[in-house]
């Protein structure tokens, strides 16, 4: 057993909107998604997972001990109990004992950070505990925290099984596959946003969301059909109406992901592909649209961008967690 771990982890974006989900946190369908960061790939979580000595230890404690921090301050509620609990279940199915001090920290992230904290977490418990167990084995407890906390667990883009026992991800392409695609991400700095949860409640309720349920495979296949072809404009084209489609159906529901300022960076999108550039939206549930398109068209993308004065990044598509600390 080591003494300390460090990983980094990647946010992500959805390509199949993640609308509804079981009882045990796992997606209704099949669902899809891209993990991204910045160039400098500064945009990432890092956490770091060490053993706590004995004589650090608080005089009264349960054992094993686990302390979670996340941006300096230590976890509490049902979040911070859920994520303790899935720590020590990984130890106790691994019959390992250790007291655990874990520090996680976002940076410059604006969605997604979910999933890639609870990537970062349990590929640095993986290193930690010597346990060399593969990314399906760390599948299971990653979606524990975040139902789509698999796309950063494999990285690139990632095809996501409803209703499999494990839990199942498969990665169709990876981020240096992805090399083409230039992305660049608008934060929209709202005082509140929908929840995850307040998402997959209220979609399911829309009369035409059994629709979108028997429509997924047929989005599914576009888009693996698209990648086998490295069409990846179609691909981003698919995705863009499958996202479209979600946020109408939760819309029609009363639930507002879509303000009227991201709106208008919608239709500006719109008219670049009306002028002959082929760009396309990605927006998940937070306060953020992701545009994307081919490397060959990004000077254009950008030079639109600024003229409209949107404050965007540049980013890319990511790979799956690294270990940067082990000692």
């Amino acid at each position: 057993m080591k003494k300390k771990s460090v990983a980094v982890a990647y946010p992500t974006i959805p390509i199949i909107f993640l609308g509804g989900i079981n009882s045990d946190r796992t997606p209704i369908y099949d669902t899809m998604g891209l993990a991204v960061t910045s160039h400098d790939e500064i945009t990432r979580t890092e956490t770091s997972v060490e053993i706590i000595p004995d004589n650090q230890l608080p005089p009264t404690r349960e054992t094993p001990y686990v302390k979670f921090m996340l941006g300096g301050k230590e976890l509490t509620g049902l979040r911070g109990e859920q994520i303790v609990l899935a720590i020590k279940s990984f130890m106790l199915n691994s019959n390992i004992t250790a007291n655990l001090l874990v520090n996680s920290t976002n940076y410059n992230i604006f969605s997604g950070s979910s999933d890639s904290g609870l990537a970062a977490l349990f590929t640095a418990l993986n290193d930690i505990l010597d346990l060399n167990y593969s990314q399906e084995q760390l599948l299971e407890y990653s979606m524990r925290g975040s139902e789509s906390a698999g796309r950063s667990l494999f990285g690139g883009l990632t095809l996501t099984l409803a209703n499999t026992s494990p839990p199942t991800v498969l990665q169709l392409a990876s981020h240096s596959d992805l090399e083409e695609i230039n992305l660049f991400s608008v934060p929209f700095h709202f005082d509140t946003r929908i929840t995850a949860d307040e998402i997959h409640a209220g979609i399911i309720t829309n009369r035409n969301f059994e629709k979108r349920v028997q429509d997924i495979p047929i989005w599914v296949n576009r888009i693996k059909t698209a990648l086998n072809n490295r069409d990846f404009l179609e691909v981003l084209e698919a995705a863009e109406g499958n996202i479209r489609n979600a946020h109408e159906l939760l819309e029609e529901v009363g639930l507002f992901v879509r303000k009227p300022k991201m709106l208008e960076l919608c239709d500006d999108v719109h008219q670049m592909r009306k002028d002959g550039i082929p760009a396309y939206f990605l927006i998940g549930g937070g306060n953020l649209i992701t545009i994307a398109t081919l490397k060959e068209y990004a000077n254009k993308v950008t030079s639109v961008l600024a003229s409209k004065k949107w404050a965007f990044y540049n980013f890319k598509v990511a790979s799956a967690p690294k270990i940067v600390q082990s000692v």
